[in-house]
């Protein structure tokens, strides 16, 4: 588990890492879609793409611009970077822009001089009022941290690791629900949030809602104790030949965690074509909790 002051925690999301207050909320619009609200009323958006073209970063950043310009059908120009934005001068080609010759800035373009990514920003109350809080966003905002050896994510109150040869597939935040599926060209990986365990078992055992999760007979699962579960599948050689051959994944590890404090339950599954890395396993199996 990663502890985080209460005042402050951290959000990393498919390599955008940032730190924000507590009362901020953060929005996942798309892969690479970020919105930031407080108290339901939106903050600030921001998009990006990696390793942009053209190659000029300078000429990207008024190809966004140009763009931006023609699709709002407002009179943009760019202005000074406000004092909020000036952390990222040292690692970004920076372009803030103003619509309509607001003195407020509506938005800006950045490219990381490291690895080409470019992100649009769009502020929408944000700039409007007390900035210290904007200036500390972008003062841990990167695209590029110093440690990138594994992927670090974290999203509401979850937070996990997993090895760079994953891309993130679909994700869901549904009422109660929350998944996460990510894959390779020979693995696929799944995280599980589910809410209100306590509902669910009074309807369901433990074992069962595992067996569910995993597409699995309850009685293949391992108990550890009350609160885990793990399923542990390597086929005979004659299941693998047979499977292999039909493209089946055959290799499967999964766990399932109760949090009674939390009323909450954890679920990470894997299924591959090959033998799994029994390292890779313990890597994500630590690193998947809640923030604290």
């Amino acid at each position: 588990m990663v502890h985080t002051r209460c005042e402050i925690r951290p959000i990393s999301w498919n390599d955008m890492y940032c730190s924000v207050p507590c009362h901020w909320d953060v929005i996942v619009k798309g892969n690479s879609h970020l919105i930031i609200e407080q108290a339901l009323h939106p903050l600030l958006e921001f998009r990006w793409q990696n390793k942009a073209q053209p190659t000029s970063k300078r000429n990207h950043s008024d190809f966004i611009l140009s763009r931006l310009n023609r699709e709002t059908d407002r009179e943009l120009r760019t202005i000074e970077p406000p004092q909020f934005l000036q952390a990222l001068e040292s690692r970004f080609e920076l372009r803030a822009f103003s619509f309509d010759d607001t003195p407020i800035p509506s938005g800006a373009v950045i490219t990381c001089q490291q690895c080409g990514t470019a992100i649009l920003f769009q502020f929408f109350n944000a700039a409007a009022g007390s900035t210290e809080p904007l200036c500390s966003f972008f003062e841990s905002f990167t695209c590029c941290p110093e440690e990138k050896q594994n992927s670090y994510w974290a999203i509401e109150d979850l937070t996990f690791k997993i090895p760079p040869r994953f891309s993130l597939d679909t994700y869901s935040f549904s009422f109660g629900l929350t998944k996460f599926a990510f894959k390779n060209r020979t693995t696929n990986l799944r995280f599980c949030r589910l809410a209100g365990a306590s509902k669910h078992l009074s309807r369901y055992t433990f074992t069962s809602l595992f067996a569910n999760f995993n597409g699995s007979a309850s009685d293949e699962c391992t108990i550890i104790d009350s609160k885990t579960l793990i399923l542990d599948i390597s086929p005979s050689f004659g299941d693998r030949l047979c499977k292999f051959l039909k493209r089946k994944k055959i290799y499967r590890w999964a766990k399932f965690r109760h949090f009674t404090d939390r009323d909450k339950i954890l679920g990470i599954h894997l299924e591959s074509l090959q033998p799994l890395d029994r390292q890779e396993l313990a890597l994500i199996d630590k690193n998947y909790g809640f923030l604290q």
